[in-house]
């Protein structure tokens, strides 16, 4: 044992000494890398300088001989008119000219202060440059200045931004007398250069890294391969020591915490050895099954027991049995499916030495079959007595369940249609969107009729097309996608829709010719009975002395009813135009229209001592001469309907409730019994006699016209005695605007 150590420690250093051999090869060729890489980027440099200075140069001895002239006279230009002149597109199209094929990224000229009288970047011309260490030095000590530099995101000629290595290079120009007047600036892009230089470098490192890594693994597999042959050796002798207490250890860390009830039976079928799941499976300690007679059979429903000692004898003759289903009883009498595996076991020398028993608790699993089969059998109850057609489909569109109502409604009876695919109920201009979303709603899981009741068409087997509404949904199972359709004849309820259209276009036209009616009789009426009135006139005039008191009296009332039928005539020709005749709704102020009422009304409101109170007026979307109609007619009944001797109070007022202003107009006045509310806004109607209250009947009738004209509703509160509000209601924003 010792000298094993002794070797084991010789080889232990010699693998420290080939770990320090690497570690030491790697740091000198590091440096080597590191020392190569430095020369050439040095290099690099000086030739990437040199080789941008000369090409400045020649962008200066070009640019400044050709456009000498502008660049004189441009110093004294400001930058905004400099910007603008038409020498810069001449300079853009030389330098594009000569930039082609370059690496340049911008160019910049300089007079003799350093300000950019041209740049190849329009925004920069004009800018005052004097503060660039490069231009300084071209410009103020007449030599030449070139630095690279890596920039982020610097932009191209062609607009696109990178991080990119850039050479700077400024030289001075030269006029005749040999004086500087002025300096130019080359971007140049030296990014690709810098990429093979560093590509090569990493190449280098590379090499050596793997020039290294050979060497180290030809140590290392050295020193390993006689390392192995010692502990080999050393296990030979370790391993067959530990080889029974791994199998006994396995065998008990399997056998002891599965999760499934094992047993072992010897030949004559008595127990040997049951693991602790028998207690949490069946409420038997291991001590009482061991102690068993007949071993699990007690243990087994009685109705079941037959079979498994049948199953038992099975696999002591080397048969192998999985999937047995069977009832277990529990110590305390309750009653679980297990399902169990039998199997031989064998010695070394291949002979049957007993069996083993697996069982497993599947009592969840078949509550959950019996659960499904219920749900089957209420499902089924469901759908063969709907008076609906409810249909499946499953992922190809074939139909596999398909109850009474549709056979009711189709005409197809359910064994002549599984297996069919659904298409064959769907008219010729359906079929091939219905595959399209079929596909769609099967790859993606989405499709927009899900869940959603929708209109089709239905095709019955006699071939007459009919309208159905379709409530579609999904369901998945393992071997794919499913969908059930629940689909309504709605062949009626489309009809009386029809109907009901027919109905309410005939009532539009009979409520519009009605209106008409209304306005050319009203407006007819007015000739004769304006002459009525003028021949009355007359008549009085010229016979007043010559008539007793009864003609007079006469006369009086023929000539007051022309007046109350030329107001009746008039009120009624403003009921007729509320619709007919209204304008289009634009903002209103409401605080004019107030006004505007008021100053109308103000011989009534002096006569009977009003007092007339308000709250700030909104702006709406209305007809204005409507609205004025509207609160002249309920301010004016507010002090029209007063109690004698009481002086009217009167508020108007204003209330935004969403998207909607509610409007009020209250007063103190006599009161309305809430029997007559509904009949308060029926044209013609009168709560008093014509002696008491002079009116026609119609006002309320126009407002409420009004009202809803504009999207609105009106409705009153009042008690008799105790005043009345009237409240009315108006889109903040009316959507139609008239």
């Amino acid at each position: 044992m010792a000298d094993g150590k002794r070797v084991n420690s010789r080889f232990k250093l010699l693998r420290y000494y080939s770990m320090a051999s690497a570690v030491a090869l790697t740091i000198t060729a590091s440096v080597l890398v590191a020392l190569y890489r430095s020369d050439q980027v040095d290099e690099f440099l000086l030739s990437t300088e040199a080789d941008n200075t000369r090409l400045t140069t020649s962008f200066a001895n070009t640019f400044w001989r050709q456009f000498q002239p502008f660049f004189v006279s441009a110093s004294n230009i400001p930058a905004e008119p400099l910007r603008r002149r038409g020498e810069l597109r001449a300079l853009d199209i030389a330098f594009e000219s000569l930039s082609a094929g370059l690496p340049i990224l911008k160019i910049r000229v300089y007079d003799g202060r350093g300000r950019a009288i041209y740049s190849s970047i329009r925004a920069e011309v004009g800018e005052d440059f004097s503060i660039n260490p490069g231009v300084r030095k071209a410009v103020e000590q007449g030599a030449s200045w070139t630095v690279m530099t890596f920039r982020p995101q610097m932009p191209a000629l062609d607009g696109q931004s990178a991080d990119r290595w850039v050479v700077e290079t400024g030289i001075p120009v030269t006029g005749e007398l040999g004086q500087v007047v002025g300096a130019l600036e080359l971007y140049s892009d030296a990014t690709p250069s810098m990429d093979r230089l560093r590509l090569n470098v990493w190449r280098l490192g590379g090499l050596v890294a793997a020039i290294l890594a050979g060497l180290y693994l030809i140590l290392f597999l050295i020193v390993r391969r006689a390392d192995r042959i010692i502990r080999m050796q050393h296990q030979e002798v370790e391993g067959a020591r530990e080889a029974l207490r791994a199998k006994e250890e396995r065998f008990r860390a399997i056998a002891d915490y599965t999760f499934d009830w094992e047993s072992w039976l010897d030949q004559d079928g008595r127990l040997r050895w049951v693991n602790p799941a028998v207690e949490r499976l069946a409420g038997y300690s291991i001590e009482q099954c061991l102690a068993m007679e007949d071993y699990p059979l007690p243990m087994i429903y009685e109705g079941d027991r037959a079979e498994i000692r049948r199953l038992r004898q099975s696999a002591l003759t080397g048969n192998f049995e999985s999937g047995v289903e069977f009832r277990l009883v529990c110590r305390n009498g309750l009653v679980k499916w297990v399902m169990a595996s039998f199997q031989p076991i064998f010695d070394d020398s291949g002979a049957i030495m007993g069996t083993r028993w697996s069982i497993h608790d599947i009592t969840d699993r078949k509550r959950a079959e019996q659960r499904l089969r219920e749900s089957e059998v209420r499902f089924r109850s469901v759908t063969q007595t709907a008076a609906d057609a409810i249909i499946s489909v499953n992922g190809q569109g074939d139909i596999v369940s398909w109850n009474v109502g549709a056979e009711r409604i189709f005409g197809y009876a359910e064994a002549e249609v599984l297996g069919s695919n659904v298409t064959m109920i769907l008219p010729e201009a359906y079929r091939q969107r219905h595959e399209d979303g079929l596909r769609r709603a099967v790859a993606t899981g989405d499709a927009p009729i899900l869940g959603v009741p929708s209109l089709f068409e239905g095709l019955r087997r006699d071939g007459q097309v009919f309208p159905v509404e379709l409530t579609l949904s999904r369901w998945d199972m393992d071997n794919g996608a499913f969908f059930t359709a629940i689909l309504r004849d709605v062949t009626e309820r489309k009809m009386a829709e029809q109907e009901l259209a027919e109905r309410t276009a005939e009532l539009e036209r009979s409520n519009a010719e009605l209106q008409q009616f209304a306005y050319v009789a009203s407006h007819d009426l007015q000739e004769p009975l304006r002459t009525v009135t003028s021949f009355l006139q007359l008549l009085r005039r010229r016979y007043d002395g010559a008539l007793d008191d009864n003609a007079r009296e006469y006369i009086h009332f023929a000539a007051d009813g022309a007046a109350r039928m030329h107001r009746l005539i008039t009120d009624l020709l403003v009921y007729s135009r509320v619709s007919t005749h209204g304008r289009t709704f634009e903002k209103v102020k409401m605080e004019a229209v107030l006004d505007l009422v008021l100053t109308n009304l103000g011989a009534a409101i002096e006569e009977a001592g009003a007092e007339i109170t308000r709250d700030p007026m909104p702006d709406v979307d209305a007809d204005q001469i409507q609205m004025v109609s509207l609160l002249q007619n309920l301010v004016g009944n507010a002090i029209k309907y007063r109690a004698p001797g009481t002086v009217p109070r009167v508020h108007v007022g204003a209330v935004r409730d969403g998207e909607n202003w509610t409007f009020s107009v209250q007063d103190n006045g006599i009161g309305i019994d809430p029997k007559y509310f509904d009949r308060v806004f029926v044209i013609f109607q009168r709560l008093h006699a014509r002696g008491e209250y002079e009116g026609t009947g119609i006002g309320l009738a126009v407002a409420k016209k009004i009202v809803e004209r504009h999207g609105g509703r009106i409705w009153l509160e009042s008690e008799p005695g105790r005043g009345s509000t009237f409240h009315f209601t108006l889109p903040v924003c009316h959507p139609r605007k008239g």
